[in-house]
């Protein structure tokens, strides 16, 4: 064999060759990790929407077994006009909604994207009254029917977190990370044996002080026209960090005179985020799944709100 051809032998590889496999299989498994923190995303939003699902069913027929729509105190909030200010509701035409909401009625919150009247162009909104069922008369009865109790608080260990209460014993910490509000209303306001209800599941929302209902500007024109999907909105601070598929709620006031009387209502409908688009510093444009029941001069970002759930009417047990 001449020196010629000893030369042409190659005994290994190129240090080029050696970084370039590495780079390839660097590339590689990125592509892998990346995989990790999307499938335990997608894991948390589908354990989410499973607990969300759970929960509005299970409200839904606690509702129909503590016989809800016909509680005394939401029949009350029901058929009382909400102040002088505003006229009453015409009993053959839509009532005033009620959101039955202990957790937040207690922290002092009396109603939901209420807006004071500025004159006769922009007369305001007494908002969606808040009102607890007369079964809540403690905190107890507040958790047990209005948050979700599935849930057990666990420390690093693996055991059950809890505290000793005087008389109770070792009592677990359920966080109660989900709770649920009801949204009553009568489509005809002198008719009780119809009356609407929806669940609201709410998830993280704040327990010690009220939030996650932030109002948009209110400046006595239309944010968005009844038949379309879109609300302009402008805010007089920061935009939120509102995503799509949050939910917001019309609380609208419109009144109309009838008859020779002057009658009025709160639109109280809720609707579902499907893109978000900023317009500006302080300004974004929703677009909404459904298109919108009557025109919209209030509304209300629900930050909190996981799920909606329309019930209709139901029997009375």
């Amino acid at each position: 064999m001449t020196n010629r051809d000893r030369t042409a032998v190659r005994r290994g590889v190129t240090l080029l060759e050696v970084l370039t496999a590495i780079f390839i299989m660097g590339v590689g498994l990125l592509a892998i990790l990346t995989l990790f923190p999307l499938g335990a995303l997608s894991m948390a939003r589908a354990v989410r929407d499973d607990r969300a699902a759970s929960a509005g069913a299970n409200a839904a027929a606690h509702a129909n077994a503590m016989d809800l729509r016909n509680d005394p105190n939401v029949v009350t909030a029901l058929t009382t006009a909400p102040g002088s200010v505003y006229a009453n509701a015409d009993p053959e035409g839509p009532g005033y909604p009620v959101l039955v909401d202990p957790l937040y009625l207690q922290l002092g919150s009396a109603s939901l994207g209420s807006v004071p009247p500025q004159g006769a162009l922009a007369p305001g909104t007494p908002g969606v009254r808040r009102c607890s069922p007369t079964y809540v008369t403690s905190p107890r009865a507040l958790a047990r029917w209005f948050t979700v109790q599935d849930e057990i608080a666990f420390e690093k260990m693996g055991q059950p977190t809890g505290n000793v209460n005087a008389g109770l014993g070792n009592a677990v910490n359920r966080p109660g990370t989900y709770s649920i509000a009801y949204l009553v209303r009568r489509p005809r306001a002198s008719s009780a044996a119809m009356t609407e209800l929806s669940v609201l599941v709410y998830a993280n929302r704040p327990t010690d002080s009220v939030g996650g209902e932030l109002l948009a500007t209110y400046t006595g024109a239309a944010l968005g026209k009844a038949s379309s999907n879109t609300v302009a909105l402008t805010f007089a601070g920061d935009k939120p960090n509102f995503r799509k598929g949050g939910w917001v709620m019309d609380t609208s006031y419109s009144s109309y005179a009838k008859g020779g009387a002057t009658y009025g209502t709160v639109n109280g409908y809720c609707y579902q985020v499907a893109a978000v688009t900023d317009t500006g510093t302080n300004s974004m444009m929703l677009e909404l799944e459904t298109p919108l029941k009557a025109d919209v001069t209030t509304l209300v970002l629900l930050e909190n709100v996981i799920t909606v759930l329309d019930r209709s009417t139901s029997w009375k047990p």
